[in-house]
């Protein structure tokens, strides 16, 4: 499974380097522009990282410098050749990225540990060459496990982030990780917030009833309605549905005179 690498700094042909087997992320078009601008004015100051394949090489990191020197029309490129297998190059590419806080598909990332487990990886192994503990890699992997599919995809379009992807994937009813999840689109909720729902740590319930014309106004705790999503001047329609008090819509309504508690 190890190999020990041989490096040295060598100018190979642009056209001769393929991207990676396993992208961890999308080309962003933004930070092309942004090196090449840097290049153009300074050269390119960090070689890229490549290995060899049967059609010349394959980027190991470095693929955003790749791109902006084809833009600039380079035809050859400054880049250390590593020798290592696939494994090895997929670890290196999660660990560089780690390591500059650099965007990661967590759909992309836990898709490689999968396949890494399978051909005989311990997740100890696995966090070791990341450089991250056994629960990192094992909440990665049961993103991949347990998200149903259109939570997965909201993930990896950047509409959800891994550690709430995380604590949905703890819930084992699809249905319900699909409504919390645009619960959390909606109302952005944090990591704990949503941790506090699942775990169904109560809310505050101790409210205040005033009447008015008998009309009965109850002054709602600030936490139960910031989860409501409540602004000012808003009406609730209620209903009872056995032992259970239904908000079944909100709607705004004109004010009609003050009824602020004091």
């Amino acid at each position: 499974m190890e190999e020990d690498p041989v490096e040295a700094i060598q100018t190979i042909e642009v056209n001769q380097v393929e991207a990676p087997v396993w992208p961890l992320r999308p080309i962003q078009q933004e930070l092309v522009t942004e090196l090449a601008r840097s290049i153009q004015n300074q050269g390119l100051l960090q070689p890229i990282v490549v290995r060899r394949n049967t059609r010349g090489y394959e980027i190991v990191f470095g693929n955003h410098r790749l791109e902006a020197c084809k833009r600039l029309g380079f035809q050859r490129i400054k880049a250390i050749v590593r020798m290592c297998g696939d494994d090895d190059a997929f670890l290196a590419r999660v660990s560089e990225n780690l390591l500059r806080n650099s965007y990661i598909d967590p759909i992309q990332e836990a898709q490689g540990y999968k396949m890494l487990v399978d051909r005989g990886w311990t997740i100890n192994a696995i966090g070791r060459k990341v450089g991250k503990c056994d629960s990192y890699v094992s909440e990665r992997l049961g993103i991949i496990h347990r998200l149903c599919r259109e939570v997965r995809e909201e993930l990896s379009r950047g509409q959800l982030s891994p550690s709430h992807a995380e604590v949905l994937s703890r819930i084992r009813n699809p249905e319900l990780q699909r409504e919390l999840t645009e619960l959390v689109k909606r109302k952005r909720l944090s990591v704990k917030s949503l941790e506090n729902m699942i775990t169904r740590t109560p809310l505050p319930t101790c409210t205040t009833v005033r009447i008015v014309l008998k009309e009965y106004y109850a002054k709602i705790p600030e936490e139960v309605a910031q989860f409501l999503g409540l602004r000012n001047n808003q009406q609730l329609f209620l209903s009872i549905r056995g032992k259970k008090l239904i908000l079944e819509k909100v709607k705004p309504v004109a004010a009609r005179g003050d009824k602020s508690f004091e």
